[in-house]
């Protein structure tokens, strides 16, 4: 599978919620049907940036089509840097519904943030040290290979 990366600058360069907004537009601009289900989880996906997981562990977004997106924040004095190096995707991944984006969360976190997250099923929340397996994107959407090998033998 392959993978496309992007840094957004954060603390003090944004606020964490104003990284949460970078990230949206980034993924979902103005129009686009996921936006709103983005912008909903505002409040702790804030929180996980503020804490500044989303720098030693990306956001991964798993789009129906197209390939992972692996998103980091980048904090401090390194922020400001980053700002100036941040570039916009090329396609708009999250159009098609059935995509998934996961965050990453300290141990001690994580069952408050699942909470908050309850009712958004395309958002979850993972332990730090946790990757998201690359067949469930597949799983999450359905998709099935079935080859029928009577039909390939047919006239």
């Amino acid at each position: 599978m392959s993978v496309t990366a992007r840094r957004i600058a954060s603390v003090p360069y944004r606020t964490s919620s104003q990284t949460w907004q970078a990230i949206v537009d980034l993924l979902a601009p103005e129009g686009s049907p996921a936006r709103p289900t983005l912008l909903s989880a505002g409040g702790p996906s804030a929180v996980i940036i503020a804490e500044e997981y989303t720098s030693s562990a990306p956001i991964v977004v798993l789009p129906v089509t197209g390939p992972r997106i692996r998103i980091r924040t980048v904090h401090g004095g390194d922020a400001f840097d980053a700002a100036e190096d941040e570039t916009p995707l090329m396609s708009r991944p999250l159009d098609q519904p059935g995509w998934t984006l996961s965050l990453p969360c300290a141990a001690d976190d994580l069952d408050e943030l699942r909470a908050a997250l309850t009712g958004h099923s395309q958002i979850t929340v993972r332990s730090l040290d946790d990757d998201v397996d690359d067949t469930a994107s597949g799983q999450a959407h359905g998709v099935r290979i079935v080859i029928n090998a009577a039909e390939l033998e047919a006239p």
